[in-house]
């Protein structure tokens, strides 16, 4: 018996610590409308700023209040404030606000509900409205069977002007429909951050984690270590400029058969015209023999049979598309790169034969870029799935997977797993390529690089240098070597013919550097011509090499172009609904 007196003296004090405050600023102007809201009270979920509502009242809808929360855990607030001329929507919208600005249920289950009343000024007429979280329309009460609270529970004893009976049989009608069974609620929330903070940043470690692994296992080199003072003992076996790109860059790449291009043509074989013109060429262009780029190639040679596999099959393929025009211009021209495809594998092949490598790098390489891509689609897929239901723990798990996919791809075009030997061939080639680096920056001419006993085991000619450099990835070098080696002649002779430059580089004629020979050519450089040279009279080798890439391929059209405080736990108004009356 004294426990029931207190509780009810409890509520009495709660009642007239919301009503007295506010009855006394009934009489005055009324504070504007929220949002944002005054902070809320502890132990109170009824707020009546204007005082419309007799302390009972206020008493008996906190003890209902307090038995729904009880019962189900969801958090209620009741709000009246004057807010003159507020539409039905706008009403709606505070009554979001109110619940993101307290945070109004339960943190991570947004199961709170506002019954928010904008009087007028008369204190007789206005809006309501009833908004609840996501949690609390998808487990209790949804947005339609609210908005028919709003229309036969509270307008129609509002408009009767007792708002106090208004606000007594909406929240009895919220509490009638609350559903006691909240399991649903909470394992799906449960579930949902499970899936957030735990599922997610395991799936991101296990993926990743599974694919180091398998990296580590198939693709990892054997440790080596590498150091300035390492030079190449000798060339290895069989070891060609392609090839060593193919050990270099673990694959055989467009760098490799480019290589193999360049390699044909400076013994002869194949012989570029208007390279320095491919960044420029369209598809739907008018034919220009003068202007546009094209290879042409050369007959049969008695020692065809001497060439690397790779090599002669790369020769034949080019004869067999030039035909009997000896000239691949054009569709033709653009057929090349297709060609070049097949000519891939055998590079790598090649390299397998020579124990290079355990296994076809292409085969590795596809094999963990497949995987990843199918694990990106994978988390694609409930990504899509979180953002339809919605479910941000699945959304959050969704990404996961899909960044442990991209990073699976990752370490799958890593997979090219060398040998011991293919590892000491790497390194030897870094040696190689340090030396011929060192060399050519500091030479004043491509012979010079070739008198010297290091670099000659490879390349004991000019030619067989810049092949080498291009395939080493020294374009830059290549670049300016040849343009000292030209200024020197010029310096010293008055014109640069006479000094050393890969005439099988061809570029526009008119330049000054064309298919021919530099030692055919009479005149000096021809400064600013925008041809081989990037300016000063500096060939663009490296921009020209690079072009090979893209010498094979169609070239583009003309048309082309590049938590809340004051009692309440945290919840949010994020995905909830509700509806509003007039009375």
């Amino acid at each position: 018996m004294p426990h029931s007196i207190l509780r009810v003296m409890h509520r009495w004090r709660r009642a007239l610590v919301a009503a007295l405050p506010v009855s006394l600023m009934a009489t005055t102007a009324v504070a504007a409308a929220g949002p944002p809201f005054p902070d809320p009270v502890d132990e109170r979920a009824v707020y009546d700023e204007p005082g419309v509502l007799r302390p009972e009242t206020v008493a008996e809808l906190e003890q209902r209040i307090d038995a729904v929360e009880a019962e189900t855990g969801a958090e209620i607030v009741v709000y009246i404030q004057v807010d003159p001329d507020v539409t039905e929507d706008e009403n709606l919208g505070k009554a979001a606000a109110l619940i993101d600005q307290w945070g109004i249920g339960r943190s991570g289950f947004d199961d709170g509900l506002v019954l928010l009343v904008g009087l007028q000024p008369n204190l007789v007429n206005g809006k309501v409205s009833l908004f609840g979280g996501s949690g609390f329309i998808n487990q209790h009460i949804d947005e339609d069977t609210l908005t028919s609270i709003v229309d036969s529970d509270f307008v129609p004893r509002a408009a009767e002007g007792d708002l106090n009976a208004a606000a007594l049989d909406t929240i009895d009608a919220v509490q009638e429909r609350m559903a006691p069974d909240t399991i649903p609620l909470t394992v799906g929330r449960v579930v949902n951050a499970a899936l957030g903070l735990i599922g997610a940043p395991l799936a991101l470690v296990a993926i990743l984690g599974l694919a180091w692994r398998r990296w580590r296992r198939e693709g990892d080199d054997p440790e080596l270590t590498d150091s300035p003072s390492i030079l190449m003992a000798g060339p290895p076996a069989e070891m060609t400029p392609p090839l060593a790109v193919v050990v270099r860059e673990g694959r055989a790449t467009r760098h490799a058969t480019n290589t193999i291009l360049a390699e044909l043509a400076m013994t002869g074989r194949l012989a570029f015209q208007n390279l320095d013109q491919v960044a420029d060429a369209r598809s739907d262009a008018d034919p220009d023999p003068l202007t546009d780029p094209a290879i042409e190639v050369g007959h049969e040679q008695p020692d065809d049979g001497l060439l690397p596999l790779p090599e002669r099959k790369a020769w034949e393929a080019l004869r067999s598309l030039a035909g009997g025009s000896g000239r691949l211009t054009r569709t033709k021209l653009w057929k090349v790169n297709d060609r070049m495809s097949s000519v891939q594998k055998l590079l790598e092949k090649e390299a397998l034969r020579l124990g290079w490598f355990t296994e076809l790098p292409s085969a590795a390489i596809g094999r963990g870029t497949a995987a990843g891509v199918w694990t990106t689609v994978i988390g694609g897929a409930v990504l899509g799935l979180g953002i339809l239901l919605p479910m941000s723990g699945a959304v959050m798990l969704g990404g996961a997977v899909v960044l442990g996919g991209l990073g699976t791809i990752g370490f799958g075009r890593a997979m090219s797993k060398r040998t011991t030997q293919g590892a000491y061939v790497d390194a030897m080639l870094k040696a190689y390529r340090r030396t011929l680096q060192k060399t050519m920056e500091q030479a004043r001419s491509m012979r010079e690089v070739t008198d010297e006993p290091e670099v000659a085991t490879l390349a004991d000619t000019p030619d067989k240098a810049v092949v080498w450099g291009l395939a080493l990835g020294l374009h830059d070098e290549v670049a300016a070597l040849l343009a000292r080696g030209l200024e020197e002649q010029r310096a010293a002779t008055g014109s640069p013919a006479g000094a050393y430059y890969p005439h099988w580089m061809g570029s526009t004629p008119g330049s000054a550097w064309s298919g021919a020979s530099v030692a055919d050519v009479a005149g000096g450089v021809s400064h600013g011509s925008g041809s081989i040279f990037s300016g000063s009279a500096i060939p663009d080798i490296g921009g020209m090499f690079d072009a090979l890439g893209s010498v094979g391929s169609t070239p583009p059209s003309s048309s082309s172009s590049s938590g809340g405080g004051g009692g309440f736990s945290g919840g949010g108004s994020s995905g909830g609904g509700g509806g509003s009356g007039s009375f």
